[in-house]
């Protein structure tokens, strides 16, 4: 009769010891989370305060026009489709490098999509003023005597702006001392006037 009594004990103490390592994980577990947010928030806190981040500034300095085409339908409706290459001046002020992936962004005129911009992958390094890259517009059937007839209204209203926007999605990645971040997916939402 002694056998039963003390396997029930020592079931007994299997279980508590399964309590207590369950809770020991659980613990483990927490204090880990809590030990990621906080270098997280260090990081963050760093990023702000002491490299402190500004956005890069870009600049049109020259726009050459590659092919064009005009097609007139029904002698009033005029298209267009062009090749346009621009010339951009990229300036980085920040401490850190930033490499940036080739892009392709799209360009819309009133909502609807109107060409696509071609943004090839450079690096801008910290401290920089001067870096050129040169992207590529392709403009594929645009209907010019909307745009035309549209800017006459606004020349009535005095206004003589052509509102264009470009869309999408730019992957970057932080340069500090040669080591590399993650890629970044950054969304650029740029207005041409």
């Amino acid at each position: 009769m002694d056998l039963p009594t003390q396997n029930s004990g020592s079931f007994c103490c299997q279980g508590l010891y399964n309590a207590c390592s369950f809770k020991g994980c659980c613990l483990f577990a927490f204090t880990f989370l809590l030990f990621i947010v906080i270098a997280i928030a260090i990081s963050a806190l760093v990023v702000i305060f002491i490299i402190r981040p500004q956005e890069p500034r870009f600049s049109l300095s020259a726009i050459r026009v590659i092919s064009f085409k005009l097609r007139v339908y029904s002698s009033s409706t005029l298209f267009i489709s062009s090749d346009v290459s621009l010339t951009l001046n990229a300036q980085n002020h920040n401490k850190l490098g930033i490499k940036y992936s080739p892009s392709k962004l799209s360009l819309y005129y009133h909502g609807v999509p109107i060409g696509l911009v071609k943004v090839p992958g450079f690096y801008q390094p910290a401290h920089s003023d001067n870096i050129v890259v040169t992207a590529q517009i392709s403009l594929r059937c645009l209907n010019v005597s909307q745009i035309i007839g549209e800017s006459l209204l606004q020349e009535k209203t005095r206004k003589k702006v052509v509102q264009m926007k470009i869309l999408g999605d730019i992957r970057v990645q932080l340069l500090l001392f040669r080591l590399a971040s993650p890629k970044i997916k950054y969304v650029l939402p740029c207005r041409l006037h």
